[in-house]
Order: structure tokens, then C-alpha cells, then sequence
């Protein structure tokens, strides 16, 4: 997704411009049910929480100031939309029915899998910071190349990878502290 094209829908939608707020939707749309889903692990309620993040973006854009990037913006509405559904909801569904990559080639571990372990992480990703969590999702649960990771969050890509490694090495110690023997 590029930054630029969403920049300009961004400030045409923020002069009412409802063509240009739909075009951000389908430019954002897969990002957005993506980045709930990991953190909600329903369907349908993932796209309810989409549906109500794009009300509230579209209620507020003018607040929107572009100090962040929008992808960041957003991700901040989805993040905490998705954190008030968990809150109020009783059961935990695990997000991730597969394996699910946690390192690249630079660390030891490939592949962990399970119910229980998806459940854990889901619940571990909420506690990082929007930032940390963000770059993990896209890198290691999305499985973006950095390239795009940049493209979709507007970091660096030192920033990325610092903090993708700050995550991990999270991720690492909480899971050792739940009992889990990583190499």
C-alpha cells in the first residue's frame, strides 16, 4: 500500500469527499480485518469492529493531523476497538488455526503450533506497544517483507527491525515464563 495514495485519499476524504474515503476503505480494508482478526480471533466480530473503526475514522479524520503515519492512526482506532470487544468478551477464540512464524533466519526457533500457544500469544500481543505490535503482526504473523512493512507503517526499516527484536525477545521471555522451552 502506498503511503502517498493514502495520504491524498486521506486529505481529500478529509474535505468530505466520500469517493476518496471509500477508495481508503478498499486500500485498507484487507490490512484492517487482518490486524483485528489476529487480536480478536472472530470473524464476525472482526468485521464489526472494522466496520465501527471506519465509522469512527471517518467521524474524526479531521483530527487526524498526519504527524503519524494513517496506517498508524488506524491501527491505534482498530487496536483499541478490538481491546474493548476482549474486554467484554468472556471466551478467548485462538486467532490462528495454523503455525505460526515467530523468527526469521536470525533466530533459532522457526515454527511453533498449537490451540493453547495461539491463545497466549494473542493475549501477549495486546500488552506490547502499538508500534512493537503493529511490526509484529505485519513481519512475523502477516508474513510481509520489511519492504512492505515500511510501506504499509511509514518506519524505517532500523526502526522496524528494532522493533520486531524488541518484540521477539517479549515474546520469548513470556512464553518461557508460561512453560514453553524455546532453543
Amino acid at each position: 500500500m502506498d503511503q502517498n495514495i493514502i495520504k491524498q485519499l486521506v486529505i481529500r476524504a478529509q474535505k468530505n469527499d466520500s469517493a476518496a474515503f471509500a477508495e481508503l476503505i478498499a486500500h485498507t480494508r484487507q490490512f484492517a480485518f487482518s490486524s483485528v482478526f489476529r487480536m480478536v480471533g472472530n470473524t464476525e466480530e472482526s468485521k464489526d469492529i472494522v466496520q465501527e473503526a471506519y465509522i469512527r475514522v471517518w467521524t474524526n479524520l479531521n483530527r487526524y493531523s498526519g504527524k503519524a503515519t494513517f496506517n498508524s492512526w488506524f491501527f491505534s482506532i482498530l487496536r483499541h476497538l478490538a481491546i474493548d470487544w476482549l474486554r467484554k468478551s468472556k471466551t478467548r477464540q485462538s486467532a490462528v488455526n495454523h503455525e505460526i512464524a515467530l523468527f526469521d533466519n536470525n533466530h533459532p526457533v522457526a515454527l511453533l503450533e498449537g490451540g493453547e500457544l495461539n491463545c497466549l500469544i494473542q493475549t501477549w500481543i495486546l500488552t506490547l506497544p502499538e508500534t512493537q505490535q503493529l511490526v509484529f503482526i505485519l513481519r512475523d504473523m502477516e508474513d510481509l517483507p520489511i519492504r512492505e512493512v515500511q510501506n504499509q507503517t511509514g518506519l524505517s526499516e532500523s526502526s522496524i527491525k528494532s522493533n520486531l527484536y524488541l518484540a521477539r525477545k517479549k515474546l520469548a521471555s513470556y512464553l518461557k515464563s508460561k512453560g514453553y522451552q524455546l532453543s
